[in-house]
């Protein structure tokens, strides 16, 4: 009788996040390689949506964009076979509309990006979306979270409160190039107005680093 044969094992991880009574989940930013699973757990006493937002040009982590997990249930899908990012937020189920609970949070796929786009004149910039969430990541496979700055029209420079600027190399101007974050940033709210100074938005955008 023939052998069987040796099949090779899987280097797929499983992410298990677990969202309890506070309703935010135990890991708030992840990047995770193609192919991973990412499981998520409610034991938070109520039934749950997760909606994932779009992500400016690129692709879905998650095609059906939301999904509803009853209380003390988990519900896992497969991370895409192609670089995404997406930020998410969980809402109360039972409610209609749903109420927003917290959010927004982020799973990074491979080298994602995460987008931002600048647009209006340069004079008054808008920000879509005016908050984004980016995930720490890690110097190791698969990599530090990314964040990637467009503009439909005009250049415009990025000006970061304090000049606390957590990419690298630094976000200076809306350029259409990914930016990692730096390995000595914080987990924490940056601030940020794009626009020639003095003449900067002053309501600005906000990027959260995640862990």
């Amino acid at each position: 009788m023939a052998a069987a044969p040796n099949l090779p094992m899987s280097d797929a991880i499983t992410w298990t996040l677990n969202i309890g009574t506070n309703y935010i989940p135990s890991r708030q930013g992840i990047v995770v390689s193609q192919g991973d699973q990412i499981t998520f757990e409610n034991n938070s006493g109520a039934d749950i949506v997760i909606t994932f937002q779009t992500n400016g040009s690129g692709q879905p982590v998650y095609a059906p964009m939301s999904v509803t997990i009853v209380d003390d249930t988990s519900f896992s899908f497969t991370a895409p076979s192609y670089n995404a990012a997406a930020n998410y937020s969980i809402y109360e189920a039972n409610q209609q509309p749903p109420v927003l609970l917290s959010g927004p949070f982020v799973i990074q796929v491979g080298s994602g990006p995460l987008f931002v786009t600048i647009g209006g004149s340069v004079n008054n910039p808008t920000y879509a979306p005016p908050t984004v969430a980016v995930p720490m990541g890690t110097s190791l496979p698969p990599g530090p979270g990314m964040l990637q700055m467009n503009s439909a029209a005009s250049t415009f420079g990025i000006n970061w409160a304090s000049n606390n600027d957590p990419f690298t190399p630094a976000i200076s101007a809306t350029g259409g190039t990914a930016h990692a974050v730096s390995s000595v940033a914080s987990t924490a709210t940056y601030s940020y107005t794009a626009g020639p100074s003095p003449n900067d938005n002053p309501a600005g955008g906000k990027v959260i680093i995640q862990n």
